[in-house]
């Protein structure tokens, strides 16, 4: 196969994982509120992406190409693995939950080009090791878009009787924050004040 035959078939490839997380709906959000239409897991990294980037604009100090590509790319993993919700991944183990991201990290590095593989490597690692301030920030931003989409979805989508739910989204996010200011932000949203950051 000529080398650009073989570029046409990768960008389809990679267009195809893209296509997935497009489809793939935010699980949690469907079980927890019983809501029959969904953000995706695309639209999720989007936001994500747009949140990076008003940080980056508003705070300075970030590489802007690095932070963008670590926050696109944050779960894309899903596309291969679906949006695993906390209960799947208490069900099916630390273990098998690794195990499996592996693989679908793996999967997507076989399909980028040869010359960005080795980029791909490195930016997945800082994403799950959280060694750069720009993969830190796309962990908090990960966790503020989620409250500020139970926000969203409190004041419209969802039944009074499942707002002790939505609560319990702002809550974990809050656990997730660790960057000071974004946790003022998250518990703006959500009203609570007393939780912990995991460490």
């Amino acid at each position: 196969m000529s080398s650009k035959k073989m570029e046409s078939q990768s960008l389809e490839d990679f267009w195809q994982l893209l296509e997935r997380l497009k489809l793939e709906p935010r699980r949690g959000w469907e079980e927890k509120l019983r809501l029959s239409h969904v953000e995706s897991v695309a639209d999720h990294s989007y936001g994500v992406a747009m949140l990076c980037l008003f940080q980056a604009w508003s705070r300075g100090g970030y590489d802007l190409e690095r932070l963008l590509k670590l926050a696109l790319i944050h779960d894309l993993d899903e596309a291969i693995t679906g949006d695993l919700t906390p209960e799947d991944k208490r069900r099916l183990g630390l273990g098998e939950v690794l195990r499996r991201k592996r693989l679908a990290g793996k999967r997507i590095a076989d399909s980028l080009p040869e010359k960005a593989r080795s980029d791909w490597l490195e930016l997945w690692t800082d994403l799950r090791l959280r060694r750069s301030k720009e993969a830190r920030l796309v962990k908090d931003l990960d966790q503020v878009e989620m409250a500020l989409q139970a926000n969203a979805y409190s004041k419209g989508k969802v039944d009074k009787s499942r707002r002790p739910q939505v609560q319990e989204f702002c809550e974990s996010a809050l656990r997730g924050v660790k960057n000071r200011e974004l946790r003022r932000v998250v518990e703006r949203i959500g009203g609570e004040k007393r939780v912990r950051p995991k460490r």
